[in-house]
């Protein structure tokens, strides 16, 4: 063959596979070739054209098969629409299943879809080798081997993808088989359930007859069971009033057992004290005069050890040591330095005893009453000063505010009946009030605006007193213990730690005023405490006016107590002093 020939043919190959009458442009052989490279090329084309040949039918077995493929198709769609009327009324479960065959018919339509893409991409891949091959024909000969070698690999790979897609068939085959034996399954799943249907049904029925006479049976009960509520709300109120009164009494007989059990505390603490210092008074005064009796002992064997010393030498001793009476002019001397160190010590003992005063004079608080109003109440329990007013706890009435200048009634909350809250203390914080419950023994914290309790925690031991609020934990004190319980952030998950506060056995109300621990306990003493390194500090404690306070609290330089007015008329007074701390 020639090579006009050759050209000719590779031309209309390229007309058949590029579907198109474009055509490139050929370059002429050079002209040096010679008669064994012509043979050589030729053999090469031969090749080529056999290769060609294959393809071409490996091209048409794949375009039947995907006839095939797409008649089985359409068989199969028609045979679903069949099914799909006979059963269009069954139940949701053949629904479900119809739908799931659906799906897998869409799937397979994807795989088909999938196999036609790959199909043109096997097209557009074979122009492409077509195309190299015939440049690489014109500029090198050596390369037209590697090419037709890949061609038949990939000739391969086509035969083991035509041998996958015979297996996909098969098994779309079983899938539709399964189908069949699903819908056959269902059909009986829906007559099964219609027949379970119809007895649900008639059970029913039995059922709602039953339910009538049993509503009729409720409605009697339920009105029987109403007069029953009339009659135990009546009886729970006569005993909420008994309780009550019982409460009262239980808690003044604690309140007097409490101070009786102070008292004995204070008279066992102040006899153990006396004690303690004659014992220190004792052992004084042992040590003294052993330390007297040693040092004449002492002096005595100096003085020995110099006779015996003059007597084995033979000196006569100085008149000093062998006269019957002491020098007047040492006596003398020794009487003026007595009087002198004894006015020193005289002296300072004076100074420390003014430093110690001055100290004690300073360390005190020192307040001057600014003014005086009475208040309308009959048992003031707690006291609590913040931006809206004077807040006063009553037992009786709740918590009461006033207006700061002239003592007015601003606002009462009064205790809810089903709900009773008594005061026995009370303190302020940013979100409420926190209120010593005794009726019920817990600390509430109570809404500013309406009174409702927002938030309880039950009381650290059986004889609570006091409450104050430090800006972030809540305080609160046991008489029964001796003890200062701090809660954390969490009140409701009980006392975080707990601390002994020198001197301090029973407590009328305590208030924190920065990093400061103001309390008042039953002798009417007012005490200061610091925390440092995890212990209080007593800062001073001194005697708070003549008259018994029931409760204080301080803002600022001012100082708020609740006060008796006198012993004859029993009323209560609101007093404000000015503050002077040095310290």
């Amino acid at each position: 063959m020639e090579s006009k020939d050759i050209d000719r043919h590779l031309n209309e190959l390229w007309k058949k596979v590029a579907g198109n009458e474009y055509v490139p442009d050929s370059s002429p052989l050079p002209p040096d070739i010679r008669q064994s490279n012509m043979e050589t090329m030729r053999f090469l084309r031969d090749n080529f054209s056999k290769a060609e040949s294959e393809w071409k039918t490996l091209v048409a077995g794949k375009d039947t098969q995907l006839r095939d493929l797409n008649a089985q198709l359409e068989e199969t769609k028609a045979h679903l629409s069949e099914l799909k009327q006979h059963y269009q009324e069954a139940h949701e479960k053949t629904l479900n299943e119809e739908l799931s065959a659906a799906l897998g018919l869409e799937e397979s339509k994807k795989v088909l879809d999938a196999q036609k893409k790959n199909h043109a991409r096997e097209t557009d891949l074979m122009k492409e080798i077509l195309e190299r091959t015939r440049t690489e024909l014109m500029t090198l000969q050596s390369s037209l081997q590697g090419r037709i070698d890949a061609l038949r690999l990939e000739r391969d790979e086509a035969r083991r993808k035509a041998d996958s897609y015979s297996v996909e068939r098969a098994d779309l085959a079983d899938a539709k088989a399964g189908l069949v034996a699903k819908l056959a399954g269902s059909k009986e799943a829906v007559e099964k359930t219609l027949s379970e249907l119809l007895s649900e049904r008639k059970n029913r029925r039995d059922d709602q007859v039953k339910m009538r006479d049993l509503e009729t049976k409720i409605k009697d009960l339920t009105g029987r069971l109403e007069g029953a509520k009339t009659n135990w709300d009546a009886e729970r109120v006569q005993w909420r009033e008994l309780w009550d009164r019982e409460r009262s009494v239980w808690e003044t007989h604690r309140q007097e057992f409490a101070v009786w059990e102070e008292r004995l505390r204070s008279e066992r603490e102040a006899w153990t004290f006396k004690m303690r210092e004659q014992e220190a008074k004792g052992l004084e005064s042992a040590t003294g005069l052993t330390n007297i009796l040693k040092e004449s002992s002492q002096w005595s064997e100096k003085v020995t050890q110099i006779l015996k010393l003059y007597a084995l030498k033979g000196v006569e001793l100085p008149s000093v040591f062998v006269s019957a009476g002491p020098d007047q002019n040492f006596v003398r001397a020794r009487n003026n330095v007595t009087r002198v160190l004894a006015i020193g010590l005289a002296g300072i003992m004076l100074m420390s005893v003014a430093a110690w005063q001055i100290y004690g004079w300073r360390a005190k608080v020192h307040y001057t009453l600014l003014s005086s109003a009475p208040i309308d109440l009959q048992s003031p329990s707690g006291l609590a000063v913040t931006k809206d007013g004077v807040w006063l706890a009553d037992w009786n009435r709740g918590l009461i505010l006033k207006d700061g200048k002239d003592m007015t009634t601003l606002r009462v909350l009064a205790p809810a009946a089903e709900e009773p809250v008594r005061a026995g203390a009370l303190s302020a914080s940013d979100s409420g009030l926190w209120t010593l419950d005794m009726a019920q023994l817990r600390y509430a914290r109570q809404d500013l605006k309406d009174g409702k309790i927002i938030e309880t925690v039950k009381t650290p031991g059986p004889a609570p007193q006091g409450a104050a609020w430090d800006g972030y934990n809540l305080w609160a004190f046991d008489a029964s213990s001796g003890l200062l319980y701090k809660y954390g952030l969490d009140p409701k998950a009980g006392a975080s730690a707990t601390y002994q506060l020198e001197g301090l056995k029973s407590l009328v109300c305590m208030q924190w005023d920065g990093a400061t621990l103001w309390t008042l306990d039953g002798k009417n003493m007012l005490g200061r405490y610091a925390l440092k390194d995890g212990k209080f500090e007593k800062l001073s404690s001194q005697l708070f006016g003549h008259k018994q306070a029931t409760a204080i609290w301080v803002a600022g330089n001012v100082l708020w107590s609740v006060e008796k007015s006198g012993e004859l008329s029993g009323g209560y007074e609101l007093k404000s002093y000015s503050l002077k701390l040095y310290n």
